[in-house]
């Protein structure tokens, strides 16, 4: 625990924290330095940091003590000081609250070879690692801690940034408890029980021995939370939360009827604000890596800056929000198309109006935040991912609880087994991940269909699928094999993918064969994808043909104006042939799963058997089948990725999810990223490995991703349209051909 203090109370120190910094850091290297003198003053750069001082009498040796957020630019100061005030000095000690890593090693050769100066850094990382050394350092760990965690989490809170119905300091506290309570909890313990737990604590976060609440007050400040709720069920729900947590979490005064937190729960709860505030603050670090990059384009103050990085992480935690009312809201009604949009333009907007951002000529701010959004949302580093899982699950949590008390009857609603079977849309993500593997991240796509088999759900695939998945490479390995100006349209999915993770055209052929050789191609890549993913080829065309033919023809015709749409919209001439082959493809993946379900008795989320894509328009197809039939079309079998992904963690079957790999489900699935490269950029991203060709292969990928992150941020029609647009646009390419 005072590691995790230690570390927050580093991160917070003001320059005006200087002296404390100097006091600590000297108690640190007391250890080290037998004769340790300070001779620091306030004087000292008008207080900022400390001053140098000597623990010999003529120094060879010198420490200074800095809280300077730019640590190069002060180190560099130093030296040229030391020419004059210690000339003799051989070692500088820099001792400073900032993380600096290996950063410094460019930094140590350059002194050393102009100026004969040895540098010696201890960063963060050196003092929270070191903390347990001796109860000197523990003492002075915590004499800080005090100092500045503790005031910190009390006015700050560990809580939602969106202005909503979670922003008073009860929904705070709700939103927290539920988090800790989510992160802490066996899985097979029913939903209700860890909502209420979470509430009563909540409930109770500002009692101790000598401040109780009574029953009554606990009750009351938990329907508060839940207004519209039978009072008579909620007030039942609640003194069986107190019931069980009085065994070993909350302290009980039978006679007064009187409750608070144990000691040990408090403790708990400081414990778990330290960590996600630590948490907030690399989230924090990220979103202002992002913003920076979508507005490296526009001349903007720093001052825009930061308010737009502000508002990008209210907008994301408003968004996370929204998504989980949507899937609280999907179960309880039993639709699934409350997931289908992921454009979040109204709440987007929202967001922006409550900023103070000035409009400025070529910037769309809108476009801006959605593009940002979706880059934090499909982010694979692990932190970032946890934390902003943590707080999704939450508020899933505190929208079930909105929309009924009985949080574990709602999500019974839903299969605890089946059988899915996977769209084109999916299948590319799930080998594009492969590129992800080979540098050792694991891909969203994948941490999805890894936690699917672990609950036990069968995984299907179509012959057709296999299909559109082989022509699809075909296409790729055309275009990869065409010189500059002579591809027309986007760039193939699989390609784009490729390039994006700083890999050369040259070796992409190379790549496919690790799907599918020359000879049969069709039954490679099903091989694969069953030996890679545990998905099974199972052809649905019997089922097809004894599914209802008004329904198979209103599909086909639906589907046949969708790509006369795309036809007209994008004004390229499309295969006949081709298309015939797709209506086919998803008319048999449709009618199929429709017809396994004539044999099932089942709510609209009882069904074993499911159609899994990630394309929008295939979620509104019930709604439009009803202009084409003559009765009520049949209950839809499309389920969304971000559906399953929720399933997943809430589920019946959720037990079999461990915590780790639930933590690590991905929190939007889409295909891509915020903006699909283009041509141009992708022989710009040759021309720079061309230049790089002296450099291990590692460096020369690192290098091409980075420069096409950035690049990115400048291309043309795809980074100004919306999230589903780009999904489009990607769906169109794999259709193409």
């Amino acid at each position: 625990m005072i590691s995790s203090r230690l570390e927050l109370a580093l991160k917070l120190l003001q320059p005006s924290d200087w002296r404390r910094f100097e006091h600590i850091a000297s108690v640190f290297l007391a250890s080290e330095f037998d004769e340790l003198r300070t001779v620091a003053s306030p004087g000292g750069d008008e207080g900022r940091d400390a001053e140098l001082f000597s623990p010999l009498e003529e120094p060879r040796v010198v420490v200074q003590y800095s809280v300077a957020d730019d640590w190069r630019a002060k180190i560099n100061g130093t030296v040229r000081r030391l020419k004059d005030t210690i000339p003799g000095a051989m070692v500088l000690v820099y001792a400073t609250n900032q993380i600096v890593g290996a950063e410094w090693d460019d930094l140590k050769k350059t002194l050393r070879t102009k100026h004969g100066l040895s540098l010696d850094i201890r960063d963060r990382n050196w003092f929270v690692e070191r903390v347990h050394g001796n109860a000197a350092r523990q003492r002075a760990a915590e004499e800080l801690s005090t100092v500045i965690v503790n005031p910190y989490l009390v006015s700050a809170g560990v809580g939602p940034h969106v202005h909503s119905e979670l922003s008073s300091p009860e929904a705070v506290a709700a939103v927290t408890f539920l988090a800790l309570q989510w992160q802490d909890e066996v899985r097979e313990k029913g939903l209700t029980k860890i909502a209420f737990e979470a509430l009563v604590r909540a409930a109770l976060v500002n009692t101790d021995s000598n401040n109780r609440l009574k029953r009554a007050a606990v009750q009351e400040a938990v329907a508060s939370l839940l207004p519209g709720h039978p009072n008579a069920q909620v007030t039942s729900l609640v003194d069986g939360a107190l019931k069980r947590l009085a065994k070993h979490t909350v302290k009980h005064w039978p006679m007064e009827d009187e409750f608070c937190l144990a000691h040990e729960e408090l403790q708990r709860l400081d414990e778990f604000r330290v960590k996600a505030a630590l948490a907030e603050s690399s989230l924090m670090a990220e979103v202002h890596a992002v913003a920076k990059l979508q507005t490296s384009t526009a001349s903007i103050t720093g001052e825009e800056l930061d308010e737009f990085a502000n508002c990008l992480r209210s907008a994301t935690d408003a968004v996370l929000l929204e998504r989980s009312q949507a899937f609280a809201m999907a179960v309880h009604s039993g639709t699934l198309a409350e997931l289908a949009d992921a454009d979040f333009t109204t709440t987007l907007t929202s967001a922006i109006a409550k900023t103070k951002l000035k409009k400025t000529p070529g910037i769309d701010w809108l476009a801006k935040l959605r593009g940002a959004v979706r880059e934090l949302l499909i982010s694979n580093t692990p932190s970032i991912q946890a934390h902003l899982r943590s707080l999704s699950d939450a508020y899933t949590l505190m929208a079930f609880l909105k929309q009924t008390p009985d949080v574990q009857g709602a999500v019974e609603k839903m299969f605890s087994h089946g059988a899915l079977w996977l769209d084109t849309t999916v299948i590319l993500p799930l080998i594009a991940d492969t590129l992800a593997a080979s540098d050792g991240e694991r891909g969203r796509f994948s941490r999805m269909i890894e936690a699917a088999r672990d609950v036990g759900l069968k995984l299907y695939v179509t012959p057709g699928v296999i299909e559109e998945v082989e022509r699809h490479m075909n296409r790729s390995l055309v275009c990869a094999r065409m010189t500059d100006g002579q591809w027309e349209g986007s760039v193939p999915y699989l390609l784009e993918r490729y390039i994006a993770y700083g890999r050369s055209t040259a070796s992409f052929p190379t790549w496919l064969e690790n799907f599918r050789g020359d000879a049969r191609p069709l039954l490679d890549i099903a091989e694969y994808v069953e030996a890679q993913f545990g998905i099974k080829e199972r052809s649905l065309e019997s089922e097809r043909n004894a599914s209802s033919p008004e329904l198979r023809h209103a599909l086909e015709a639906i589907w046949f104006e969708r790509y006369d749409r795309r036809r007209e919209m994008y004004g390229a001439p499309l295969d006949e042939t081709a298309i015939t082959r797709l209506v086919s493809h998803d008319v048999e993946c449709y009618a199929g799963v429709v017809q396994l379900r004539t044999k099932e008795q089942a709510s609209p989320f009882g069904y074993s058997a499911w159609w899994l894509t990630v394309d929008r328009q295939a979620f509104d197809l019930k709604n439009r089948l009803r202009g084409y039939m003559s009765g009520p079309p049949p209950d839809s079998p499309v389920m969304s990725a971000d559906f399953l992904v929720n399933y997943l963690a809430f589920g019946p079957m959720r037990k079999r999810v461990t915590k780790l790999k639930e933590s690590g489900l991905p929190l939007l699935m889409v295909i891509g990223g915020a903006t699909q490269l283009t041509p141009e950029l992708i022989a710009e991203a040759e021309r720079l490995r061309a230049q790089l060709i002296d450099l291990p292969e590692r460096v020369v990928r690192r290098q091409v991703r980075d420069h096409l992150d950035k690049a990115k941020s400048r291309i043309g029609p795809i980074a100004k349209l919306g999230m589903d647009d780009v999904d489009d646009a990607l769906q169109r390419v794999s259709g193409e051909a």
